[in-house]
């Protein structure tokens, strides 16, 4: 995660593309940064641009009056945080990357879903190619999540699941500054499957019960030596055992 940046926060003028605002806001002020609202629409660089050029600049302006209207409703409602309202055209996805790169976006935070109201996106889409590609953090805000309707939000308890790879471990630095911020205690978690779902077909079964105790001991050892790197927040180790 970057030293600084805003938080970028990708609307669609849905009910739950705003859920995620909550969450924003939280880390906004623990970071003490600003947010970045962004909404983008379609744009009239295509045929109808070409076909009526006149009509295509009167659109394009009353779109973003539109938008921007939307946008300044939405910053009215962010109480005590700085923001500052985008309006691009283009793909969705394509231009919430380009807007994290050109406002030096420190992190995004995005529904998962957001196909309700006046949505303009599909967000299984959008956030997914987001999480895929982007240079910096994304939270994403589940749809389960959504449903609780929460005015403000806290953060506790940051769990981060790791398989051994330095992939999965990258998340440990961006987790530990939020948990010091946030005043929030880390979960480190290993997932280890059983070892006849790990080698159903080729281990024979007098081996089992000792491939289960090396591969949580193994486990085990790999967490205490994430553990230790850890500083500055209170932090837990646990093995899990079944399917990841």
């Amino acid at each position: 995660m970057r030293d600084r940046g805003p938080i970028l926060v990708p609307l669609d003028g849905s009910e739950l593309s705003e859920g995620a605002l909550p969450y924003a806001v939280a880390i906004a002020r623990a970071l003490g940064e600003r947010i970045v609202l962004l909404t983008t629409w379609e744009g009239t660089e295509s045929e109808f641009g070409s076909a009526f050029p006149s009509l295509a600049v009167e659109v394009e302006q009353k779109a973003r009056e539109h938008f921007g209207a939307y946008l300044q409703g939405v910053q009215s409602r962010l109480d005590g945080v700085q923001s500052e309202a985008v309006v691009r055209s283009g793909e969705a996805s394509a231009e919430i990357l380009r807007t994290a790169a050109d406002t030096g976006a420190r992190l995004i935070v995005v529904s998962t879903h957001g196909r309700s109201g006046i949505g303009r996106w599909l967000y299984g889409s959008v956030a997914g190619h987001i999480l895929r590609h982007a240079d910096v953090p994304v939270l994403a805000v589940g749809p389960h999540v959504l449903e609780k309707k929460r005015a403000v939000v806290e953060f506790k308890h940051i769990m981060v699941p790791l398989d051994g790879s330095a992939l999965s471990e990258s998340a440990i630095a961006p987790a530990q500054l939020l948990a010091s911020k946030l005043s929030a205690r880390m979960s480190l978690v290993r997932v280890v499957p059983w070892a006849v779902q790990a080698y159903p077909y080729t281990l024979p079964d007098a081996y089992v019960p000792q491939v289960d105790q090396e591969l949580e001991a193994g486990a085990k050892a790999y967490l205490r030596e994430k553990e230790k790197a850890v500083q500055g927040v209170q932090v837990a180790a646990f093995v899990v055992r079944g399917p990841i």
